[in-house]
């Protein structure tokens, strides 16, 4: 039965770098297909039908966004590399099991938070820094986007899965699905109906519900790899499992949140409203190119933590080459695209004709930010790789000086030098501080995990 799993399971086939490549592809077009519909919500309905101030209000949440966000990461990064390695180890039982667990406990979670910040709903704005011109639509939008927490954090959980099960092309069909609908209810709700911030919180909810909708038929199909189960009775030990592998994702999301933070205060001191909505844009931008590295991150995850329970080190150094190799190569070409399209893209967003001011602070931001992305498809890569690894604390250390640490302080340094110029300058910083931060954690592991020259794998060989 065991070797019959072995040869069922699409995450443990011996692939080669295309071969690679092409699994994890369905991953990253659907992270793209996410930032693509993000962009056309934001920028053609928000922004043009509603105004550039709906789209500050909704970057405004976004710090306590990210941390909802970071919550959900725990269950769908934790949770499914725990299953994949326990794949790997031949316990398929125990993997379907502990999945069916992961779903209960995330949706728990998500109802715990969303309760929480609703009682606390005008405090934790006014923290978040809404202004009084604002609040009103942070309100609106807030309300229901956590009222549908227990849905919305599925939705990550169930597309992480979606690897480790062997089927990471229903990632695009759920992602294209969600956009579909998210943009005929944008349609309605916001230029028919003209319900402001409200349409777009509504539009986003449906949208979350679909793809999680699709999410439950898929795994209630006992055929595939990864399926509903009889709940796994263990949730403690499961829960510090999953957590201390996901912790690195949830503290990549806290450092995110509190970076975030800081960003809207200082664009906010240093050109009002205008310059938040500007620096808003930038970051959807940068988001809408890049996405295609952190799917990549989140799609071969899966297959390093599957021979990692395998204890196939070989594969680990060769697939590892691999990722290396394709990241050099996407990570210039998402930079080079992010200055060379920079004006039509915007043009998405704001026309030049009608807010100059804010399309020449958004079209400075897109030739200076975007440089980050030289370094961090190869930071995302390494807090994935690590956490496949179960090492965890790596993977958080990771993840916490590189968007919190390294972030918050170039953040807040620079743009005391440079003004506005040192916002965009911000990130480029940060992520080449982390690159060379995270090149000493690989040194100080070179010896465990069989990725370097000599292959040796000592927390590998140790393994029980």
């Amino acid at each position: 039965m065991e070797s019959n799993q072995k040869t069922v399971n699409r995450i443990g086939q011996d692939f080669t770098f295309t071969g690679m490549i092409r699994f994890v592809l369905p991953t990253m077009i659907t992270q793209f297909f996410l930032a693509v519909f993000k962009t056309v919500d934001d920028g053609l309905f928000v922004t043009n039908y509603v105004g550039t101030n709906a789209l500050s209000a909704i970057n405004i949440i976004f710090p306590l966004g990210m941390l909802m966000g970071g919550l959900a990461m725990i269950f769908a990064s934790g949770g499914s590399t725990v299953c994949a390695r326990k794949m790997g180890e031949g316990r398929q039982e125990e993997a379907q099991r502990s999945f069916t667990s992961i779903i209960l406990m995330a949706m728990l979670s998500g109802a715990l938070i969303g309760g929480l910040s609703l009682c606390f709903q005008k405090p934790l704005l006014r923290l978040l820094g809404a202004t009084d011109l604002l609040m009103d639509d942070c309100i609106t939008y807030s309300t229901l986007l956590w009222i549908w927490q227990p849905i919305t954090i599925l939705c990550p959980v169930f597309d992480f899965f979606y690897s480790a099960a062997g089927k990471p092309g229903m990632s695009i069909v759920s992602a294209v699905v969600n956009g579909i609908v998210n943009i005929i209810c944008d349609y309605i709700f916001i230029v028919r109906l003209q319900l402001g911030v409200q349409g777009a919180a509504l539009a986003t909810i449906i949208g979350d519900t679909c793809f999680s909708a699709i999410g439950w038929v898929f795994y209630a199909d006992k055929k595939h790899e990864i399926h509903f189960a009889k709940l796994w009775p263990h949730y403690g030990k499961l829960f510090r499992e999953v957590f201390s592998v996901g912790m690195a994702q949830f503290f990549n999301h806290v450092a995110m949140s509190a970076t975030s933070l800081i960003q809207n205060i200082v664009m906010l001191r240093l050109a009002g409203e205008d310059g938040l909505a500007a620096f808003s844009i930038v970051g959807y931008l940068q988001y809408l190119l890049g996405s295609s590295m952190g799917g990549f991150a989140d799609g071969v995850s899966a297959i390093f933590s599957y021979n990692y329970g395998a204890r196939d080190k070989a594969r680990i150094k060769r697939y590892f080459q691999y990722a290396c190799k394709f990241l050099v190569g996407i990570s210039v070409a998402v930079t080079a695209l992010c200055i060379l399209l920079a004006r039509p893209l915007i043009s998405i967003y704001v026309q030049e004709a009608e807010d100059p001011a804010i399309f020449a602070m958004v079209l400075r931001g897109m030739h200076i930010s975007p440089l980050c992305n030289l370094f961090s498809g190869f930071g995302m890569f390494s807090a994935r790789f690590f956490a496949s690894m179960n090492n965890g604390r790596a993977a958080a250390v990771i993840s916490f000086m590189r968007n919190g640490i390294f972030s918050i302080v170039t953040l807040i340094a620079l743009p005391i030098l440079l003004g506005i110029d040192g916002v965009w300058l911000a990130a480029p910083a940060g992520e080449l501080l982390a690159f060379f931060f995270i090149l000493g954690i690989y040194w100080l592991n070179r010896d465990n995990y069989g990725y370097s020259k000599s292959g040796r794998a000592l927390l590998i060989d140790t393994l029980d």
